[in-house]
């Protein structure tokens, strides 16, 4: 067990100044999401009212769908890892990587704010048990790959404009390790996100009531 975590160690080296600036666009894309709901017109927000109602009825009622649910969160999560990671391994990636942590981060502070708007102060405690731990786990896990993305990229790039060598059978075996860590914490994130969560926010729900 200690050789697995001294290797996870050793392979999850994170500059962090790139770090500290990826963290800064999720900041910006959450608290832009927030400020989105408050603009929506009113067929918008009705909309949104509608789901999160249908959500928690479907939720009481125990009419969700797991296994659905599972595979979707899944093809999701999993999926956007790999596509951090494929960009990372290509000259264009740099740019469409920042883009796509920003849309993230955009997407879970839509959803967060929606559901404080619709609820109010129960809604404080709903976006808590809806957020915590999973999508912060798996927030992190997206700026981990992101970072190590963005210099693979930038090597990449500079191999090409300032003809410079670096070894990239070396960093290319880290990267592929971080990959699989990734995909490993995000697998467990997903379980508890579909069958741990809604027990969660429905047990908040039925307190709040």
């Amino acid at each position: 067990m200690k050789k697995i975590l001294s290797k996870i160690r050793s392979n999850i080296r994170i500059n962090k100044n790139l770090f500290i600036f990826l963290l800064v666009i999720v900041m910006v894309g959450l608290a832009s999401g927030s400020v989105f709901v408050t603009i929506l017109n009113n067929d918008d927000k009705l909309m949104v009212s509608e789901y999160l109602n249908n959500f928690l009825t479907n939720l009481n009622g125990n009419n969700l769908n797991y296994s659905g649910t599972f595979v979707n969160t899944l093809i999701f999560t999993i999926g956007a890892v790999i596509l951090i990671w494929l960009l990372g391994i290509s000259v264009i990636g740099f740019a469409l990587i920042l883009i796509f942590l920003f849309i993230k981060a955009f997407s879970l502070g839509f959803s967060v704010a929606s559901i404080i708007v619709n609820f109010n102060f129960k809604g404080v405690l709903i976006s808590l048990a809806y957020t915590i731990p999973h999508h912060v786990i798996n927030m992190m896990v997206y700026i981990l790959i992101s970072s190590y993305a963005l210099v693979l990229s930038y090597k990449l790039i500079s191999s090409f404009t300032k003809k410079k060598n670096f070894n990239f059978k070396d960093i290319f075996n880290r990267y592929s390790f971080i990959l699989l860590f990734s995909v490993i914490i995000l697998f467990i994130s997903s379980l508890y996100e579909v069958y741990g969560a809604p027990i969660v926010v429905k047990f908040v729900v039925s307190i709040l009531n």
